[in-house]
């Protein structure tokens, strides 16, 4: 089973949903059914603006994406920036809110034409761990996704820096979602093999024609390791 998490945690940009096995199914978890999930957010003149997701994958650091963390070119003020975390909705009770350290992209992202939408968020306070939120755990191995070839992308279908879903009837990955986990569920746990990266074109996202885009996890285990001094496929946080 492959799901992509749509924002689990609410903003304004779209409403929660699953994709479960290819098919839409709109849906709202319950507290604690996606541990993980993150929001980012840009805290403006007092106001806090959620712009992408992520997923936590330790107590102190957040898997995303690294477009999410840019600008044309230009990385954020990490001073400015914010993740929220336990809850599922960004207004909700019960979440922490915790402001961001530094953050690091793969540095190739920003020297290549595809590939490489990877970065990783250092929190200035550890997220405190219980079943509302707890880190998600990282493929290590080749994950083999059907349909390739439908994958409407600039680059090779078979590319190995990517993987994508099949096309949808309805529904998919959308403003707002970039930076969230796809992930598998192994014996009762969540297993994140994927980084939202390239959306449905906007504003057309319910259309059937185009595909959603994820960056391959399994790809940058090494290079999570070099930039953070940690595997995450091994982290355990008991």
């Amino acid at each position: 089973m492959i799901l992509v998490l749509l924002l689990a945690v609410h903003t304004h940009y779209s409403d929660s949903a699953a994709i479960v096995n290819g098919r839409y199914k709109p849906m709202e978890p319950a507290l604690g059914e996606v541990p993980f999930q993150v929001s980012l957010s840009m805290r403006i003149n007092g106001s806090h603006y959620p712009f992408c997701g992520g997923s936590l994958v330790h107590p102190r650091w957040v898997l995303t994406a690294a477009h999410c963390l840019e600008q044309d070119g230009e990385p954020f003020p990490p001073h400015m920036m914010y993740a929220t975390v336990g809850t599922i909705n960004i207004n909700g009770k019960g979440g922490q809110r915790i402001k961001v350290e530094t953050f690091i992209m793969n540095r190739k992202y920003l020297e290549s034409d595809s590939g490489y939408d990877i970065g990783v968020v250092k929190l200035s306070a550890n997220a405190k761990l219980d079943r509302y939120q707890e880190p998600v755990r990282l493929r290590k191995a080749v994950l083999h996704i059907d349909y390739p070839s439908k994958c409407f992308v600039n680059t090779p279908a078979d590319y190995p820096e990517i993987c994508c879903t099949s096309t949808l009837s309805e529904g998919k990955a959308c403003k707002g979602d970039s930076g969230g986990p796809l992930f598998i569920m192994r014996n009762g746990r969540h297993i994140q093999v994927g980084i939202t990266s390239h959306l449905a074109i906007l504003p057309v996202c319910i259309v059937n024609f185009n595909n959603s885009v994820y960056t391959r996890v399994s790809a940058y285990i090494g290079w999570l390791l070099r930039a953070t001094g940690i595997d995450f496929t091994k982290y355990n946080q008991n």
